[in-house]
């Protein structure tokens, strides 16, 4: 079968929640990478929103993960990630931005199907592939904590960019015209050629130069607590430099902080 993004973006995207403690349970999407250690041992990582780490709170926290049966046939599986190790968080986050990373421990199919780094955008991706207000993006994500199916894949919307001007990527976040709601938050934006200017290329193994994540979805915007299908997108540039802190961690990435 030829190499398809979107899917390969759904099945790396799993529901984050809190263990169940009680109510209101708090629910958020993350996003499985490949990010080895830099000694090269192989390392996969949970991006997500910070706040979504943040409201889960406590010590631990549950992914659901997609794994299929000999027969092919999905299935959720639930798997509990710890947050803390004793006093030292697991977890980084960026500085000025909604970005947290935590490494889990996934079966080995699990693994396969994250995501490497290189398919972020960086600071030079949005111009030198002309990206422009009004282009399509991607989203995917839990609203409300719903997935598209019992086996527990995210849902998929398609939005328009909605900011300008798009570069630099210093300002940090742009908009995106896409209904999203309490669950959205963590969840990947991304380019592929199914809405792109052509179509997927048959044979193609990976990736073509115009496919990217663009960014992970921060927020719903609300002004005077009125939705208005919008939401509010970290640029792609910004996970990869919190994915660089789990090896060398600042001091606000302290426990204590």
């Amino acid at each position: 079968m030829p190499f398809d993004f979107t899917t390969a973006m759904l099945q790396a995207t799993v529901q984050v929640e809190q263990i169940p403690a009680g109510a209101p349970v708090v629910v958020g999407t993350g996003l499985l990478v490949s990010d080895p250690m830099p000694d090269g041992a192989p390392r996969i990582v949970l991006v997500t929103a910070r706040h979504v780490i943040e409201k889960i709170g406590g010590v631990q926290l549950q992914i659901s993960l997609h794994l299929q049966n000999p027969d092919g046939v999905w299935r959720r599986e639930w798997r509990v990630e710890p947050t803390v190790d004793g006093d030292r968080r697991l977890w980084a986050s960026h500085p000025l931005y909604d970005v947290a990373v935590l490494p889990v421990q996934v079966p080995p199919e699990a693994a396969a199907a994250a995501i490497p780094i290189s398919w972020f955008a960086d600071a030079d991706t949005f111009e030198h592939q002309q990206v422009q207000p009004a282009d399509p993006m991607e989203a995917l994500g839990y609203p409300e904590g719903l997935a598209s199916d019992p086996r527990g894949f995210a849902i998929l919307r398609v939005g328009h960019l909605a900011s300008y001007p798009l570069t630099p990527t210093t300002e940090g976040t742009f908009l995106l015209d896409v209904p999203v709601f309490s669950g959205n938050s963590g969840g990947p934006v991304f380019v592929s050629r199914r809405i792109g200017k052509a179509p997927p290329l048959e044979g193609a193994l990976g990736p073509q130069p115009d496919e990217y994540i663009a960014g992970v979805v921060s927020q719903q915007i609300v002004p005077g607590g009125q939705p208005i299908a919008l939401a509010l997108v970290v640029h792609a540039l910004y996970v990869r430099q919190t994915l660089q802190r789990l090896d060398a961690p600042a001091p606000a990435d302290a426990l204590s902080r």
